[in-house]
């Protein structure tokens, strides 16, 4: 159809309202005098004739060249990155979903599975779904933390994945620190927690969250502010399951290391897969300490955290 000079212009004009103004198509037919379904039907003729090009961005769609930039970047063996939210209770909750639904994915019967604890790791255990059970054992990293909050509490997650898909959990009963090396020891021997600690040797999969020094709001400082001070003194950034790293993932020796019940760095590099957690721009530092450290496999992480990885690692 060919429009002449004059029509071509009501179609622009109304267009603008509408698309450039945010004008509702009755506001635009009482500003012109016309009915509202006139101004329906000049819309969908701008749209015919090229003057309205309407393009539909998926904000997933930048996800996933985002994700496909870090990999090549990091070398590691797998990247998924998801939207962020303004809130980072949401961001959590998305990274949590992503997590969950790889895992189901994954799990196999006869897998040995270990979690760290965190916010965005139970998001991780709240959001499991699987559609079938499997016969997976379920372990702990670490011992239990002395606060109250739910996503500290690692028996309660242990208990509550095995749940989820019909596994067998197996529970450490002691705290994640105690007084000397000797009673770690001597814990550590017990015939109980030995269960668990022999399966940190052959765990097919770990799923761990980044904690980041200095903390970030919200964060608990489980192994308190006296140790996080020395800790930050040596250069740490962040720390996987209360083992702590500098920027260039080098694991950092503090007399802490030998009164924590948990997995070891040298353990976690033996599991199969270890699947890193971690949301938010503040972590980025932590995060790239955590890969120097080579003890990721499969990392999740949100966009704007992404953003901000990709920039260190190509301007460091």
């Amino acid at each position: 159809m060919n429009l002449d000079s004059v029509q071509i212009a009501t179609l622009v004009q109304i267009a603008r309202l509408y698309y450039e103004d945010n004008l509702s198509q009755q506001e635009i037919a009482d500003q012109l005098g016309v009915s509202r379904s006139l101004i329906a039907l000049h819309l969908k003729k701008a749209r015919e004739q090229n003057i309205v090009r309407i393009e539909i961005i998926d904000p997933q769609d930048e996800c996933e060249d985002l994700a496909l930039a870090l990999k090549d970047k990091t070398g590691v063996r797998k990247v998924t990155v998801v939207r962020s939210s303004t809130s980072p209770a949401l961001t959590r909750r998305a990274l949590g979903g992503a997590v969950a639904r790889y895992l189901e994915s994954r799990l196999q019967d006869g897998d040995l599975i270990g979690f760290g604890w965190g916010r965005t790791i139970m998001e991780v255990v709240d959001l499991l779904a699987p559609s079938r059970p499997r016969k997976i054992q379920v372990v702990p990293l670490l011992g239990e933390s002395s606060y109250t909050g739910s996503y500290t509490q690692m028996n309660q997650i242990v208990l509550q994945v095995a749940k989820a898909f019909g596994g067998q959990p197996y529970f450490l009963l002691a705290p994640m620190l105690v007084g000397s090396r000797e009673l770690r020891d001597a814990l550590l021997s017990d015939e109980v927690a030995r269960d668990v600690a022999e399966r940190w040797e052959r765990l097919n999969i770990a799923c761990v969250g980044i904690g980041s020094l200095p903390p970030t709001p919200g964060q608990i400082l489980y192994i308190g502010e006296e140790n996080v001070r020395c800790f930050l003194e040596d250069g740490a950034v962040g720390d996987i399951c209360a083992r702590y790293f500098n920027i260039r993932g080098e694991m950092l020796f503090s007399p802490l290391n030998e009164r924590l019940v948990g997995i070891s760095p040298e353990s976690l590099r033996k599991a199969r897969t270890l699947i890193a957690v971690a949301g938010g721009v503040e972590k980025a530092r932590a995060v790239i300490g955590a890969l120097c450290a080579t003890l990721v496999t499969d990392l999740f992480i949100d966009e704007e955290l992404g953003k901000e990885l990709l920039a260190e690692i190509n301007h460091p």
